[in-house]
């Protein structure tokens, strides 16, 4: 059986070459079973279509981040018009932003890691250092 192997970037080329023998010994002695390398490709894979995105849609992904129409733009690299446009049901969602509406709804700290509060927390009030008095004075 082959001796447990350290990381691949670890190794120097001449050990990578000295495991892959005998990784490649212990598959043909049937000890090992090669790793099976496998593409997704149109022919065996289906993707659904992004749903449609209404203005009252758009609205509630906006306010369940908790994020200003400006806000939200710049962290879906829009511009403030074309938020405002899909709020007011003037334009509607398509091509690659229906799909980033939809992470936007289902993986809402995928945004929200690309936004940063400018708000500044107060800092807290340390206590005052004592006095020290000197006794008889």
């Amino acid at each position: 059986m082959a001796p447990p192997r350290k990381g691949y970037k670890a190794m120097s080329f001449g050990e990578l070459m000295v495991a892959s023998s005998e990784e490649a010994a212990a598959i043909a002695r049937g000890e090992l079973t090669p790793t099976k390398v496998s593409r997704v490709t149109a022919r065996n894979a289906s993707v659904e279509p992004p749903p449609n995105y209404e203005a009252e849609r758009v609205r509630a992904v906006r306010e369940q981040l908790g994020l200003s129409q400006p806000v939200f733009a710049k962290a879906l690299n829009v511009s403030v018009g074309t938020v405002r446009g899909w709020e007011q049901g003037a334009r509607t969602p398509d091509g690659p932003t229906r799909r980033l509406l939809q992470l936007a709804e289902e993986y809402p700290d995928a945004v929200l890691t690309s936004v940063q509060s400018a708000r500044r927390t107060e800092p807290t009030a340390s206590p005052s250092p004592r006095t020290h008095r000197r006794q008889g004075s």
